[in-house]
């Protein structure tokens, strides 16, 4: 599949799983390679608040079944030998629903913890 051409069904299904939201958030930040495991821990961070497993969770889940989806849709390269993630250039298409998505995602997190401070 051509990664720079994603059809916007596609694009909802590579976004419906907030784990692979939260990879495409980490790696839009970042343009080198990154190991699983340190990419693992970025999505388990406070950072990420609504990823709510851990660090070896998020892993195994990346590895068996996000990573794999996100590189059928040629949006990152994912090495198992060395276990590294790069991603490829994101299209422009999938980088406005993903910015729109994480607005919405950020916003939502501060509106809950303004909530929590309020009731506590």
């Amino acid at each position: 599949m051509d990664g720079q051409i994603l059809s916007v069904e596609h694009i909802f299904d590579v976004l419906t799983a907030p784990e692979r939201r939260a990879v495409l958030y980490v790696l839009c930040k970042r343009e080198n390679t990154m190991s699983v495991d340190d990419l693992s821990s970025y999505v388990a961070s406070d950072e990420i608040d609504f990823i709510q497993d851990s660090s070896e969770q998020i892993a195994t889940s990346l590895h068996h079944l996000h990573l794999p989806k996100l590189e059928q849709f040629s949006l990152v390269e994912y090495d198992r030998d060395s276990n590294t993630v790069t991603a490829n250039g994101l299209p422009r298409r999938l980088k406005r629903y993903l910015q729109i998505t994480a607005a919405d995602e950020m916003e939502a997190c501060s509106e809950d913890a303004t909530t929590s401070e309020r009731t506590a």
